[in-house]
């Protein structure tokens, strides 16, 4: 059966630029360059790389555990902490090769927690390779593990959403949502679907309860809920208040040619993913 077009549900891609240079990796107080890196035990290494992880440095915790892995020094659940790290740094189609090998490893010793950490973890990256019956098997399979996997109610949900079944969709994600209410990829997938209804007032009323949070991804979502149902004022006030004022004004100049287009005719549906798949720089490059 022939799909008609789909939304990946996803939050606004956003890139912050900087300078490059050497890489010396801060994390607390600690501070550590590459070639440190070279005289350090495995046990020592480990420390450094759960310090970044736990810092939010993940380039530079994915870094570490690369080279750990190769000089061989990981096995079972730490290679398992490499493949999670991996998923939020390198490509989807690397990432599966990393899990598959956690897996292999851990064999029947797994545990229900790292089962559900391998299945979701595979599951997000067959999707982000859009490998959809391989994705819905291991989002299956991390909740057969744990009825209540939040990554993998989300995960089917945006299954859901691309093969065009929108209750189902919201369906998966409001169930995501009782489970963990603060989780904000799980409310800006909600919200991108309401948006794809063209339900914009269900849309900003849901993103409206995270209007406070640092996650920029959700205040952009908030504003391009507001451009398209017209109140350019609010999302003005919204993205002056979050970022540069030209960057906000670029950003708000691109939200309004897509609601341009789409009051003349292009789908909504098409116009989200435009945006979504489309980097924005938020700081000046230098």
């Amino acid at each position: 059966m022939k799909k008609s077009r789909y939304l990946v549900l996803l939050s606004l891609v956003f890139v912050l630029v900087g300078c490059a240079g050497k890489n010396v990796y801060q994390a607390g107080n600690a501070s550590f360059d590459e070639a440190s890196l070279e005289g350090k035990d495995a046990n020592e290494a480990l420390k450094l790389a759960h310090l970044l992880r736990d810092n939010g440095r993940l380039n530079a915790a994915y870094e570490v555990y690369a080279t750990m892995d190769g000089k061989g020094q990981l096995e079972g659940p730490f290679l398992l902490e490499y493949a999670s790290i991996a998923a939020y740094v390198i490509p989807g189609s690397d990432v599966i090769g990393l899990y598959q090998r956690a897996k292999e490893e851990l064999g029947e010793k797994v545990t229900e927690s790292q089962q559900q950490a391998i299945c979701s973890g595979l599951g997000r990256a067959y999707l982000g390779t859009v490998q959809l019956t391989k994705a819905t098997e291991q989002f299956n399979c991390a909740l057969e593990a744990n009825a209540r996997s939040v990554p993998a109610l989300n995960g089917l949900g945006v299954i859901a959403s691309m093969n065009g079944n929108k209750d189902k969709a919201r369906s998966l994600f409001q169930q995501a949502l009782d489970i963990a209410p603060s989780n904000e990829l799980v409310v800006n997938n909600l919200s991108l679907s309401w948006m794809a209804s063209q339900e914009y007032q269900k849309a900003i009323s849901l993103l409206k309860t995270k209007r406070n949070s640092e996650n920029i991804s959700t205040r952009l979502n908030l504003a391009l809920a507001y451009v398209l149902y017209d109140r350019e004022d609010m999302a003005r006030e919204l993205l002056v208040n979050s970022i540069a004022r030209d960057k906000a004004e670029k950003i708000l100049s691109r939200y309004v040619s897509a609601r341009t287009r789409i009051q003349n005719g292009s789908p909504v549906a098409a116009e989200i993913l435009s945006l979504t798949n489309t980097p924005l720089s938020l700081k000046d490059d230098v």
